[in-house]
Order: structure tokens, then C-alpha cells, then sequence
């Protein structure tokens, strides 16, 4: 399978709207996002085809993965990891010593998603979700706090690497 990850073009943005709602639920939340906080957006081609997206802040410290999305139909094959370890090069391109992403409390498959990607559980953003209008289910719980996974980037990041625990 021949797969390609690069910036996506402003006329293509409309196109990674419907992919991007798998991972913002609420389609005015995912379009302030990508308005006001994405510094970029991707888009991950397989065989020539669409098969996923994902929108980044890189003026944060670390940068941060705002939304990522797999296609359905290309789920469970991989393409999920290698878009991750993509932006993550990336990120170490920019000279970046890690790069952080948030998942819903109660989005269980994402939660083991990240942690198969290497990443770690960092910290919790509390009441992150106030803006749904009515409670949010996920898996029979109610989706509140955004679990942030940092991915420490290694010496090939930024010179200021946090210093390990011996």
C-alpha cells in the first residue's frame, strides 16, 4: 500500500470536514478548531484515496494533535500509527522535544490507541467537554475530561529534552 502524508491545500479543507467529526463530534467545535487554533491540517492519501486527516497546533509547547481521523473503511490496518509516527517526525523536524495529544475519559479505543502509539498519559484537562449542549455517552460513560498522552520526541527533538529518572 503506497501512503502519503502532506499539508493539506486550502481547497481541500471542506473535503476533511466529515472525516474530521470522527474526532470532534460537534461540527461548530471542529470548525472554530480548525478556524482559530490549527497552525496545520493534513491529509494522509493511501493508494490515492483519502484515508485520513489530522489538524496540529505547532505554536504550542509542545505542539499538540487537535483532531486525527482514519477513514471507517481504513481502520485497523495501520494507517492510524503511521499518520502518528508522521507528525511526530514531523515534530521532530520542527525541533520539538515531544508532542501531546487529547482523547475523551470515556473514548476507551482511543485511550489504547495512544498508548500503542508509544504515548504516555501526561495529565487531565478537567470540564474540557462544557460546550456539548447535552450529556455525551461513550462506552456508558459520560464523556467530561479530555485525557492529555504526551509522546517524548527523544534527543533528536529539541535540545531541552526533560532528563530522565535513573
Amino acid at each position: 500500500m503506497s501512503v502519503e502524508v502532506r499539508p493539506a491545500r486550502p481547497d481541500e479543507v471542506e473535503q476533511l470536514v466529515p472525516l474530521l467529526l470522527q474526532a470532534e463530534e460537534s461540527e461548530p467545535a471542529l470548525r472554530w478548531s480548525i478556524a482559530n487554533m490549527a497552525d496545520a491540517i493534513y491529509r494522509m492519501d493511501a493508494d490515492g484515496e483519502l484515508a485520513g486527516a489530522a489538524t496540529l497546533r505547532w505554536d504550542a509547547e509542545p505542539p499538540e494533535i487537535l483532531e486525527i481521523a482514519v477513514a471507517p473503511r481504513r481502520q485497523g490496518r495501520g494507517l492510524g500509527r503511521q499518520l502518528v509516527r508522521w507528525l511526530a517526525d514531523e515534530a521532530r523536524r520542527r525541533g520539538h522535544a515531544a508532542l501531546v495529544v487529547g482523547t475523551g475519559n470515556s473514548s476507551l479505543g482511543n485511550i489504547a490507541f495512544y498508548q500503542k502509539c508509544g504515548m504516555r498519559m501526561d495529565h487531565v484537562r478537567r470540564d474540557y467537554f462544557w460546550y456539548y449542549r447535552r450529556p455525551v455517552f461513550e462506552n456508558g460513560i459520560q464523556k467530561r475530561d479530555l485525557i492529555v498522552f504526551r509522546l517524548d520526541l527523544g534527543p533528536e527533538g529539541a535540545a531541552a529534552t526533560k532528563p530522565r529518572r535513573r
